[in-house]
């Protein structure tokens, strides 16, 4: 890379710089003629990290996603549930539901070459929350105790397929690499359940979902602000723990279980990241929360390597100080921001979001085909799921995308969030 070029990098970078990326986007570093990266020829088309399908002879073929992919040392893995892989059967009792699904997982962490032990973070989606402490004794005993991944536990209005659980992870190839956060509050409450707060996965790191419980009491404040106060406080202890700051998060989760409590819990998410820093986000109505007075729970994705951490906003697009409204790239890896498309049927919509998706993707030098997870979120999986499969594919024809499906309490017949790698 020429002296020019790096000049122009580290200047772009800059915080006050990304306050202004909008304008400048056609100028971002790896625009900069004659010093693209090397690129290698690998599954899927041209790509510049390594990368391969990822799809156990234990699933019955034509999945219409990927159940995994590896990109570089990264496994993102498609969400489990608990039907069986071939025949699609499910059984009744839900130790053997919670077996299932994170059997399934394992065929995926076994092709690529992994175990369990290599798994980072986890998102748990439950069909009855009643179902939690099953759930927790089963899934813990897939891990060795003091090595859990970063987990999230939620309770969905409506799984696909009628299933009653549903397991989406990453892991991370080398195990070196894998390092879980150790708090430096000695006293601060240890939690008994099978996860650890933060997870590092080479200069990543994965946090667990945080809610607003008292350290102090062990009870729920009663109102929205109090509680996301109190969680976004704990983020910010286990980023601390990590000698990283919120300036470091590039993508966030937050859910909510009334459509009043958003503008409520936005009021204080917004006092935690300066002006022009909000990570990407996705945030969602849900069913119910750990906790019986749970209110919100956040989940993010932070990086060490906040020099190369920008955002990428179409100009067309609404920017906040809550999220990045396009994408925020940590090196080669872009997050998303959810979107919502325009138009009167779920296809119309569907299509939509994937086009805002790409305007986004190619202004980071990417297109479609450099998505390695999706996330979607429905309004009826029930209703929908087929019709999603179909634009899904069609925007997807060739080594699809890992991808997990939940439904959610929204307006909208759905939203996507997708992680590209270049």
């Amino acid at each position: 890379m020429s002296k020019e070029c790096r000049n122009l990098t580290k200047t772009l970078w800059t915080p006050i710089a990304r306050m202004f990326l909008v304008a400048s986007l056609p100028l971002l570093p790896w625009a900069c003629e004659g010093e693209r990266p090397s690129e290698f020829t690998t599954v899927g088309g041209t790509h510049k990290v390594p990368r391969r399908i990822v799809y156990p002879n234990e699933f019955a073929p034509g999945l219409p996603y990927s159940p995994g992919v590896l990109v570089g040392e990264t496994l993102y893995i498609a969400g489990q549930t608990d039907l069986d892989s071939q025949t699609g059967d499910q059984a009744d009792e839900v130790e053997v539901q919670v077996r299932t699904a994170m059997d399934r997982m394992g065929y995926v962490l076994n092709e690529a070459g992994m175990d369990y032990g290599n798994v980072v973070t986890c998102h748990v989606y439950l069909a009855d929350m009643a179902n939690y402490q099953t759930m927790n004794k089963v899934y813990g005993s897939y891990f060795e105790a003091g090595s859990y991944p970063a987990r999230t536990t939620l309770e969905m209005p409506r799984l696909p397929s009628g299933a009653r659980i549903q397991v989406s992870c990453i892991a991370y190839a080398d195990r070196s690499q894998i390092r879980v956060v150790t708090p430096r509050d000695r006293s601060a409450p240890v939690t008994k359940n099978p996860l650890s707060q933060g997870v590092w996965a080479g200069d990543r790191l994965y946090l667990a979902g945080r809610g607003g419980r008292r350290d102090d009491t062990g009870e729920f404040d009663d109102t929205v602000e109090a509680q996301t106060q109190k969680a976004m406080e704990k983020v910010g202890s286990t980023l601390a723990d990590a000698g990283l700051s919120f300036q470091h998060v590039v993508f966030a989760n937050p859910y909510f279980l009334t459509r009043e409590s958003y503008p409520k819990l936005n009021s204080v998410w917004k006092t935690f990241f300066e002006l022009g820093t909000a990570p990407s986000r996705a945030s969602f109505c849900i069913s119910r929360l750990p906790g019986p007075e749970s209110l919100v729970q956040f989940a993010l994705v932070a990086t060490s390597e906040v020099e190369t951490k920008g955002r990428v906003i179409p100009q067309y697009m609404r920017t906040s100080p809550t999220s990045s409204g396009g994408g925020v790239l940590d090196g080669d890896t872009l997050w998303t921001s959810g979107k919502s498309g325009q138009g009167e049927t779920l296809e119309e919509q569907l299509q939509d979001s994937l086009e805002k998706i790409r305007d986004t993707l190619r202004l980071a030098g990417m297109d479609l085909e450099h998505v390695v997870q999706a996330h979607i979120y429905l309004k009826d999986v029930e209703d929908d799921m087929a019709r999603m499969d179909a634009v899904f594919q069609e925007n997807f024809p060739q080594n699809p995308p890992a991808r997990t499906t939940v439904q959610v309490i929204q307006d909208q017949f759905e939203q996507v969030a997708v992680v590209a790698v270049r």
